[in-house]
């Protein structure tokens, strides 16, 4: 074994890795980059992520290391996928005691080798994630590798030069194994790719939230529970979840959809619940791939020599068009309250905050709510944690932030999850935490409107892209929610009923909470609307703006008063409004001496 450096990254080279053989199964082969415990990051197949997990030499697998963030995680939603199909949990009890002890290597390259041969990446039969039907592509223009990968520019970017901060040809070959995380990694997150040429199952750049338990304090738990494993095995689906998601009684054979002639959605035709297998949520294959192998060459993206290097693949128009799927690693919203469908929530400009917590982590419990978090998390929440031993746990929130066929980002963050048992407590959590939410909903337009006002004559006539006040407020204040949000849970950790200090502590943090509004919201207004050199006129706008502002995160305005009455504490008393009056004559008479 020679060590590469690649990256920042100490790699292993693995042996055989240019296996003559192009079937290139990679049940077996060694195409994942896996980051262990001391930090050294060596290739292997996946039953690598459970070997060396146990004994005083334990050097367990914590992490991925492909040589893209997008391709960690789709690499491990097929993980979670993989060992969902090959170990099959039957029930909760089953999957606790995979929990506590982890498949042999031995155990796990059995089940594995159990599965369809659905997994060759090259060969004359079905290959992994690829269509069947060779004659469909033989008048195919072949495509560079390169734009196999999501962000980099199609066709029409290449045809009118406008690949110019991300170029063309940046890639122009791929060693196996990253071919085969470029092609996991577009049929997993597809974006829309004009006519014909299908979004993922989830639509173009899911948003996907994983329960994470390993990072969260357990109270003197044995380290081996760092391990990547207990990740991945956090959000594996026993028997009876995806059974009780099935529509129809298809053989597990139909989880590998490239296995059989693709199912094309010519005329618009969709395929449901009622067409799959359930665990193909694992193994979406919206795009007509065919990948075309040459010969040996280093691969652009890890700098490994492989003996058959991929330089052009081939796509055809009309794959799998999925509709009704509810993804269990993928919150979900609706439009209505009296929608039926709920669609897979996707990544935005803005990234993710603390306002999409609850969106991301809570049930509300309530037939009126929009939105609802992956059932991952919400099953890990209400069964699981209390299985493991865990109050708390970590949420890994990644994925595109597509704009159509354009990525503008890559999301990647991690949100607090907590384990409430009580349905009254959660529903007061709940209401806490959304009141915070609205009530900063309502500063952050407070704060952009008065921004406004001070800066231009004719607020309307504003230009510029001043929605970043918003974002600096959900920003600035994102620390402050989640210390209230722990404070207020802490009682729940200690004792599940909340006993009598929890609507205390909810009660305290929404007054807490106003004070802190205040103090972000005027030191933005500050820092962008500030007093120096400014000419009269403008140094009266900016003194009023400021005055309004004040006036509203106070609790004496209109506004203000929405935005008390938003996080339920008491509207501030008369004397506190004459103080606050006086104020405004003292700020305004400032202004109009500094004029004259």
């Amino acid at each position: 074994m020679g060590v590469i450096q690649q990256a920042g990254l100490r790699y292993i080279a693995p042996d055989g890795l240019t296996a003559e053989t192009m079937t290139y199964d990679l049940r077996r082969e060694k195409w994942i980059p896996w980051r262990r415990r001391s930090g050294v990051v060596e290739w292997g197949d996946p039953t690598a992520l459970v070997s060396q997990m146990a004994g005083p030499d334990s050097d367990p697998v914590t992490a991925i290391a492909a040589p893209r963030p997008d391709f960690n995680g789709a690499l491990q939603e097929f993980l979670i996928g993989l060992l969902t199909v090959a170990l099959q949990p039957l029930d909760e009890q089953a999957w606790r005691d995979g929990w506590v002890s982890p498949p042999s290597v031995a155990d796990f390259r059995a089940a594995l080798d159990a599965l369809p041969g659905a997994f060759d990446l090259d060969g004359e039969g079905p290959r992994f994630l690829q269509d069947l039907t060779v004659s469909d592509f033989a008048s195919i223009d072949a495509k560079g590798i390169d734009q196999l990968l999501i962000d980099s520019p199609g066709d029409q970017g290449i045809k009118f030069n406008k690949d110019l901060f991300v170029k063309r040809n940046r890639v122009n070959q791929l060693g196996r194994p990253a071919a085969a995380m470029a092609l996991l990694t577009m049929q997993t997150y597809a974006p829309a790719g004009g006519q014909g040429h299908r979004t993922s199952m989830r639509g173009g750049g899911p948003l996907t939230t994983l329960v994470d338990p390993r990072s969260v304090s357990r109270g003197g738990q044995h380290a081996s529970t760092e391990g990547l494993w207990y990740k991945l095995w956090a959000n594996v689906e026993t028997r009876d979840q995806w059974l009780e998601r099935s529509l129809s009684d298809l053989p597990l054979n139909t989880a590998f959809p490239w296995l059989a002639p693709t199912r094309q959605s010519l005329k618009d035709r969709a395929t449901t619940l009622m067409d799959g297998h359930p665990l193909q949520s694992y193994f979406g294959f919206p795009r007509r791939i065919r990948l075309e192998f040459s010969g040996a060459g280093n691969c652009d993206l890890s700098d490994m020599e492989d003996s058959h290097v991929v330089t052009s693949f081939r796509m055809v128009n009309y794959g799998v068009k999925y509709e009704g799927w509810n993804h269990p690693l993928s919150p979900h919203y609706r439009q209505k309250v009296n929608d039926t469908e709920w669609l897979p929530v996707h990544g935005q400009p803005s990234g993710v905050s603390w306002r999409d917590w609850l969106s991301l982590s809570f049930m509300a419990n309530s037939a009126e709510n929009l939105r609802r978090p992956a059932q991952v998390v919400s099953h890990f929440s209400s069964w699981r944690a209390r299985s493991v031993g865990q109050k708390q746990f970590n949420i890994h929130v990644l994925g595109y932030d597509m704009d159509n066929m354009k990525a503008r980002g890559w999301v990647d963050t991690v949100v607090p999850g907590y384990r409430i048992e009580n349905p009254q407590v959660a529903r007061d959590i709940y209401a806490a935490a959304y009141s915070l939410v609205e009530a900063t909903s309502l500063a952050a337009s407070a704060l952009l409107g008065n921004i406004k006002d001070a800066l231009f004559r004719i607020s309307d006539a504003a230009t510029g892209d001043l929605d970043q006040v918003k974002m600096e407020l959900w920003a600035s204040t994102e620390v402050e929610f989640y210390k209230r949000i722990e404070h207020i849970v802490s009682v729940t950790l200690e004792d599940s009923d909340g006993g009598g200090k929890l609507l205390s502590r909810i009660n305290e943090g929404r007054v807490e909470f106003a004070s802190v509004l205040e103090q972000h919201a005027l030191a933005i207004f500050d820092r962008w609307c500030s007093p120096s050199g400014l000419d009269v006129d403008a140094l009266r706008r900016r003194v009023k703006a400021r005055y309004q502002l004040t006036s509203t995160v106070r609790g004496y305005s209109k506004l203000g008063k929405k935005l008390f009455s938003a996080l339920q504490i008491p509207f501030p008393d008369s004397n506190s409004a004459s103080r606050g009056a006086k104020s405004e004559k003292t700020g305004k008479a400032t202004a109009n001496k500094r004029g004259k």
